[in-house]
């Protein structure tokens, strides 16, 4: 939504406030301004502290301080210079509707929209201040995680390494904007409870009936290149030892039982003894 005119906030409510005289340049008010609010607020009863409220400054653009009970406090070196007048978004809606003319439609429709902006974050508000937040710390996040490397374990610093390798951070650390959508980081060094569930279940795999299988496939693997150098072996023997036509019965002894233990371990052989 473009910003037709500048929505403040009150400091007392929280509420969101309109500025009379960006209000009134808006709407394109042939009258001076202060001619125009005091009629509008004379002829409409609005109340001041309820419908507006009006902001003294001092010459130097200094915001003057009002007491608890509403009067304005001025030491004996200031005096006022500027009055402002903050508008409830009711009192603005309905001094654009009055105005009877374009800008006054163009601009209560774009208050009304900011009113339920408003009443939506408000909603988020309530609902984020009803449910604990759990931010964690890279530090937390990489200890959580587990991550190991040829060196050990991984650390804050190299976790960063991973994210900026995966396209999650930039090159100064800070999360992308669409992960902060997706509420995976609240800022650049706290990750939220879904975001740590997320990165999880991104680099970490838990050991399951799947890791038992395929452990036993390596250690198959690792058994079949024995047998393959166990092999080797045997033939390398067998070649030396027949170098030359000169071989002792020690020596053929020896090729023997390589063998032997070579045929034992393979396929074939365990195939013709069952």
């Amino acid at each position: 939504m473009n910003e037709l005119i500048k929505i403040g906030k009150s400091g007392r409510t929280g509420n969101p406030v309109v500025n009379a005289r960006d209000l009134h340049e808006f709407l394109e008010v042939g009258k001076d301004f202060s001619t125009w609010l005091r009629s509008k607020f004379k002829k409409y009863g609005f109340v001041e502290n309820i419908d507006y409220a009006r902001i003294f400054y001092d010459i130097d653009g200094k915001k003057l301080l009002i007491k608890e009970d509403g009067e304005l406090k001025l030491s004996e070196s200031q005096w006022v210079f500027r009055i402002e007048y903050a508008l409830t978004l009711d009192c603005a809606k309905e001094l654009a509707m009055v105005q009877s003319n374009d800008k006054g439609r163009q601009a209560r429709l774009y208050f009304i929209e900011v009113e339920k902006q408003f009443r939506a974050l408000k909603e988020v508000q309530k609902r984020v201040e009803t449910k604990p937040v759990v931010l964690y710390t890279m530090s937390e996040v990489a200890e959580k995680l587990k991550l190991t490397d040829y060196y050990g374990g991984i650390g804050r610093n190299a976790l960063y390494n991973i994210l900026y390798h995966h396209k999650i951070v930039d090159k100064k650390n800070h999360p992308l904007p669409k992960y902060v959508k997706k509420g995976y980081f609240a800022s650049k060094h706290r990750v939220t409870e879904e975001g740590l569930n997320w990165l999880n279940q991104m680099f970490c795999v838990e050991k399951t009936s799947d890791n038992t299988e395929l452990e036993q496939k390596i250690e198959k693997l690792e058994n079949g290149q024995q047998n393959m150098i166990a092999g080797i072996r045997c033939l390398v023997e067998t070649m030396l030892y027949n170098k030359g036509g000169n071989r002792t019965e020690e020596q053929n002894r020896l090729a023997i039982s390589h063998l032997q233990k070579f045929l034992e371990t393979t396929e074939p052989m365990k195939a013709l003894k069952q």
